[in-house]
């Protein structure tokens, strides 16, 4: 694992790093320069958007790895084991938000990472194998613990 000072410093560690690592790190690099540039830390506000638009930003580049490399798959089992639904998971909690706002917006198979997560599942029996009645389990499930997204 790569500590935050060698992204900050862009060292020589950077060849362990994918070119979407590597691009995904960049706007760190970029935060870390500017606090640099300003001579004092960033405030914790500062600092808590700036986090928030880095995970917005990396979901969101997973997501779109993911929907283009496994939109044509039938098998839920292959979609859930590629490298960038892996790595969403790997998010933790933080990447919560961004489940649901996808789930909102366009429903498709978020519920395996949703459930390795938060280890709950709120979908009736009933409803399995239908995604938009599994997404709204989800949501309201959201809604009850104060979930905003």
């Amino acid at each position: 694992m790569m500590s935050l000072s060698a992204l900050q410093s862009g060292s020589s560690a950077d060849v362990y790093l994918s070119d979407e690592s590597a691009r995904l790190a960049a706007p760190i690099r970029r935060l870390s320069e500017i606090g640099r540039e300003r001579g004092a830390p960033m405030s914790l506000t500062e600092a808590k958007l700036a986090s928030a638009g880095v995970l917005a930003q990396r979901f969101d580049a997973l997501a779109q790895a993911w929907r283009r490399e496994c939109g044509h798959l039938s098998s839920v089992r292959e979609m859930i084991l590629h490298p960038a639904y892996q790595q969403i998971i790997g998010m933790g909690r933080d990447a919560l938000p961004f489940l649901l706002r996808e789930l909102e917006r366009q429903p498709d198979h978020w519920f395996w990472a949703l459930w390795a997560i938060t280890q709950e599942n709120p979908v009736p029996v009933e409803h399995r194998g239908r995604v938009p009645d599994m997404a709204r389990g989800w949501l309201e499930w959201a809604r009850q613990r104060g979930i905003r997204w």
